[in-house]
């Protein structure tokens, strides 16, 4: 490289540095024993940063400068951008603490009918081979577009958290037909699916628990967690809520 290039180089760095930097959109993290854990759904992991690369990230999203050197390494690793253009970032809110679960409350549910296993099954299989082939991201893309195009945002009227209850045991009792091992991530957004298309709001929970580290999710509707215990819910920091 030239000295030329060399001063060009030097000249867009520092202007990049000066402009205003966001945290990438397919990033999202949580503090857990007081460090930074990422989510990354672009390339489906879960990482954590130098210490001085995180307190450099903490410093600069709070407002502050951290070392110039540090930031440029963010840049570079493409955890901080350019934040001048309109973010396309996705997420909801977090939502409430959950505080009961559908799996730990007694609930009448009819008899599975042969049209909910059908759709169960066909839910789940397509859900699996978006993940195979597509991968989280985009799988999770598809997920919003349906999800924004069938429903509203969540119910809190009691008839509309009882249609969601009954349309969630329905999926998990049709789940036991289903020849396809579970897995929280697969069966979370088939959930998720199935509930949409029957006009049914609720999020897909990411969450995470250090020591050791184990990654999980789960759906809930308000406080309401629709396809787990609460107990082991709770155990997780929620990292990423779609």
């Amino acid at each position: 490289m030239t000295n030329e290039a060399r001063r060009k180089a030097r000249l867009l760095s520092g202007v990049m540095l000066m402009t205003q930097l966001r945290l990438n959109d397919e990033l999202s993290y949580c503090t857990v024993d007081g460090h930074l854990i990422f989510l990354d759904i672009q390339n489906d992991r879960y990482f954590r940063l130098a210490e001085c690369l995180e307190s450099a990230l903490v410093t600069y999203l709070n407002g502050g400068d951290g070392p110039e050197s540090s930031i440029r390494r963010l840049i570079d690793r493409k955890i901080l951008i350019d934040g001048s253009g309109n973010s396309d970032h996705a997420l909801s809110c977090f939502p409430k603490t959950p505080t009961r679960s559908a799996m730990e409350e007694a609930a009448h549910t009819e008899r599975t009918s042969i049209s909910v296993v059908l759709d169960t099954l066909a839910i789940v299989c397509s859900t699996q081979l978006q993940l195979k082939t597509r991968g989280l991201k985009k799988t999770l893309d598809g997920l919003l577009a349906l999800r924004s195009q069938r429903t509203s945002r969540p119910s809190t009227s009691r008839h509309g958290q009882s249609l969601v209850l009954e349309a969630a045991a329905a999926f998990r009792s049709a789940r036991l037909y289903v020849p396809i091992n579970t897995c929280c991530l697969l069966d979370s957004i088939a959930m998720v699916r199935f509930l949409a298309k029957r006009e049914l709001h609720a999020a897909l929970v990411f969450g995470i628990a250090a020591d050791p580290f184990s990654a999980h999710c789960w759906v809930q509707h308000g406080a309401l967690v629709l396809n787990d215990a609460l107990g082991h819910a709770l155990t997780h920091t929620p990292i990423r809520v779609i």
